[in-house]
């Protein structure tokens, strides 16, 4: 009784406290483990233990060669709520991580053999717990406890569960990857400047824009050079605006930046907000440049559009409204005045100008809704092209060329291709003021029918050609100024491409133009 008194007074003591499983130690019956009774424990394992206890970190220990498990309160939630808990305590390690053990034996087994302790760090090992195989990361390290004949007796893992800060990253990456994909695809430049260092740091698509290697570093001056001379002052003002002391932060700005390398300009929209400490001093200033040229580009057509339209639809609606006035006029004092049915052509030639201006702003609308239909039907092509000379030359003032076949059948949309037909030889017409020659061309092989429209007049400028098909956009050139909304051949290029065609056009200065399109024969895509 007296010498049994201190033994177990000793195993008890390194067995306190320990919270949950410190209260499932002490009530296990270990005698029906290798183990046996705690009294019969060594001294290195019962110290184990009690480090084991009485840390707030995660630790488990594997002890003897059945490699018998024991853990504390903080490693517990690893185990999950359900599944390897608490029967994990006192089991064997082989029957509790069978679906891990592959994995983690080797790194056991080097350590009880003398080797050096292992570490890992963010490294996934799937265990079962929840009631299913889940993915786990860990960091963790596998140190040997010496038992009292100084050999390996256990192994000592202190290990931290980060799934959660490995899914954070991981989710991250991704949005970061997700971010810098939309930036590629929306051929977006970032950009941040540093305002206490002014170091500048730009994107891939910044340096190309800018006319710089990708593996160079962006210097500040290199920015500021890229910036044209008329619009560096206003933007050196908006930058310093957004880094004032008391400054909302906002920065807008649009401008226009040129190639260091090739010289290409291009108009770019800088939208940015610089950030502000405690003290009210900005210590950051970044935000993206979106290359808005077409858009511009397109918004002053519009602009010149808008014009222009305003202009082309009240000539004939003034020149209207006083031939009216005049026809009410005789009417009244001299109804057979030989000046009426001249005021009546006049007025109806009005009218019809209006009411073709009318017709390209309709046809814009539908096909920007998606409403351009079409009626498929067999007809003769050259045919067609014949009577809109007739009608657009009633008396013979200008001298048409046909070339090519004499007949052609295709199915195709009458009334959309003679709209086509008209546009193209009212342009041959209208940019060969010298000029009344027009050769048109029509062949055809196998599959597709070519049409050509060649006229002998003032031909385009080279920059202008990939542009004519544009909506808005008007061929006026050398000064001459021509009537029109600029939407004809922006239809006609509709209507090709509705029809499964292409249409293009080829042309020098001053030596005339060759316009063209061509039209599936059969068109069977468009019944």
């Amino acid at each position: 009784m007296i010498t049994n008194t201190p033994l177990q007074t000793t195993y008890s003591h390194y067995l306190q406290s320990g919270g949950e499983m410190g209260q499932l130690i002490r009530d296990f019956d270990w005698s029906k483990t290798v183990l046996g009774d705690p009294e019969g424990w060594s001294q290195s394992l019962l110290t184990t233990i009690s480090i084991i206890l009485n840390s707030p970190f995660p630790m488990f220990l594997w002890w003897g060669p059945e490699l018998i498990q024991f853990y504390n309160d903080s490693y517990r939630p690893s185990l999950g709520q359900n599944g390897k808990h608490p029967k994990a305590l006192g089991q064997r390690g082989a029957d509790c991580w069978p679906e891990t053990w592959p994995v983690i034996k080797p790194l056991i087994d080097n350590v009880l053999k003398g080797g050096e302790s292992t570490w890992s760090e963010n490294q996934l090992i799937p265990i079962y717990r929840n009631n299913k195989l889940e993915d786990v990361y860990w960091t963790f390290s596998y140190s040997k406890v010496l038992d009292e004949t100084g050999n390996p007796g256990g192994v000592l893992v202190i290990c931290n569960e980060t799934t959660e800060q490995v899914q954070s990253y991981n989710n991250i990456q991704a949005a970061k990857n997700e971010l810098e994909f939309a930036i590629e695809t929306a051929d977006l430049g970032t950009w941040d400047l540093d305002p206490v260092t002014n170091k500048f740091i730009g994107n891939d698509r910044l340096k190309e824009w800018f006319g710089l290697p990708c593996d160079e570093e962006i210097a500040l001056e290199h920015a500021i050079a890229a910036m044209v001379d008329e619009d560096k002052g206003r933007v050196i003002e908006a930058i310093q605006k957004a880094m004032a002391k008391g400054s909302d932060g906002n920065y807008n700005i649009t401008y226009t930046i040129q190639s260091l390398k090739d010289q290409t300009k291009r108009i770019v929209e800088a939208t940015g907000s610089a950030l502000f400490d405690a003290e009210g001093n900005v210590y950051q200033f970044s935000g993206i440049l979106q290359d808005v040229t077409e858009k511009y580009q397109v918004q002053v057509r519009k602009d010149e559009f808008i014009s222009v339209a305003s202009h082309e639809l009240k000539t004939p609606i003034t020149s209207l409204s006083a031939s009216m006035q005049i026809l009410q006029k005789l009417v009244k004092t001299d109804p057979a005045s030989d000046k009426v049915p001249m005021f009546v052509n006049k007025a109806s030639n009005n009218l019809n100008k209006l009411i073709h201006l009318l017709d390209d702003l309709l046809n814009v609308t539908k096909i920007q809704q998606g409403q351009l239909a079409l009626n498929i039907n067999r007809f003769d092509l050259v045919e067609l092209i014949r009577d809109c000379c007739d009608h657009i030359n009633p008396i013979n003032n200008y001298e048409f060329v046909f070339l090519g076949d004499d007949e052609l059948m295709v199915y195709a949309d009458y009334r959309r291709i003679d709209q086509v037909m008209i546009n193209l030889i009212g342009n041959a017409i209208k940019y060969s003021p010298l000029s009344k020659r027009v050769e048109i061309t029509v062949n055809h092989d196998n599959e597709q029918a070519t049409v050509c429209v060649r006229d002998f007049g003032i031909g385009i400028n080279p920059q202008k050609l990939p542009h004519l098909f544009d909506r808005y956009y008007r061929v006026d050139a050398f000064g001459h100024q021509f009537s029109g909304l600029g939407l004809g051949l922006y239809i006609s290029s509709e209507i090709i491409s509705r029809h499964n065609g292409k249409i293009g056009v080829d042309s020098n200065v001053g030596s005339g133009s060759n316009f063209w399109f061509t039209i599936p024969i059969d068109n069977k895509l468009a019944l």
